[in-house]
């Protein structure tokens, strides 16, 4: 009978909690995602592709391929800081001195719905535009 009772009271409190435990599941950045880039000063732009991976509570392995004037390739792999975090985005950024580019700097929201960017160096600045394939 006290068994009975003991189960009275945990399974509705199991079942009541389902819902809220799943609202607090944190977005997942994982994949596969594609889509351009723009530079704002030249006009240049070009495909872009990227592939996260969650290294830890605060940083992301990011993976950037794409074209630069549709026969230039390029790959990227900065480890990005994850600035703030909600359960559903993620505002990441991150620098990298490049040669012949000098420091370069970015900032992102990703969410669901997309990853969106911006960059600048001393001599250039634009935008990353993608969706989850």
């Amino acid at each position: 009978m006290k068994s009975m009772r003991t189960l009275a009271i945990i399974v509705p409190l199991i079942l009541f909690s389902l819902p809220i435990l799943s609202l607090g599941q944190d977005f997942e950045l994982a994949g596969q995602w594609n889509g351009s880039w723009k530079s704002c000063k030249s006009g240049h732009r070009g495909k872009l592709n990227a592939q996260f991976c969650r290294l830890d509570e605060t940083h992301v392995q990011a993976k950037f391929t794409g074209s630069f004037a549709k026969l230039i390739p390029f790959r990227y792999r900065p480890v990005l800081t994850i600035v703030h975090e909600e359960s559903d985005l993620m505002i990441l950024e991150g620098s990298k001195k490049l040669p012949l580019v000098g420091n370069f700097y970015y900032s992102a929201t990703v969410s669901e719905n997309g990853f969106s960017a911006t960059y600048r160096s001393r001599r250039d600045q634009g935008v990353w535009q993608m969706n989850r394939r």
